[in-house]
């Protein structure tokens, strides 16, 4: 059995290469009015695409917020409803 040639790990890096930022866009938070917020505040404990995936009404998403809040979360009355703003508008519970 032969060796594969340099120019197929080559090929490979590459292609790896050429689907990371694709991969790490998939991965982002959507643009929209309370991005920066979340990931300031939220980035202060975890890593704020943790909600990616995740769906929840409002009041479930202002839930969430508090707990973390009670678990030590920074940021004013105002931040912390622009979080709550800002899942609920982009990740809403799905409909079936």
């Amino acid at each position: 059995m032969q060796a594969p040639s340099p120019a197929y790990y080559f090929l490979a890096l590459s292609l790896t290469a050429s689907l990371a930022p694709a991969q790490n866009k998939a991965q982002q938070l959507p643009e929209g009015q309370g991005k920066a917020t979340t990931q300031k505040i939220c980035g202060g404990c975890h890593a704020p695409e943790i909600v990616l995936g995740k769906h929840e009404s409002k009041e479930h998403w202002a839930q969430i917020v508090m707990d973390m809040v009670n678990k030590g979360a920074n940021g004013t009355d105002d931040e912390f409803n622009e979080i709550i703003d800002y899942l609920a508008t982009h990740f809403p519970p799905q409909t079936r």
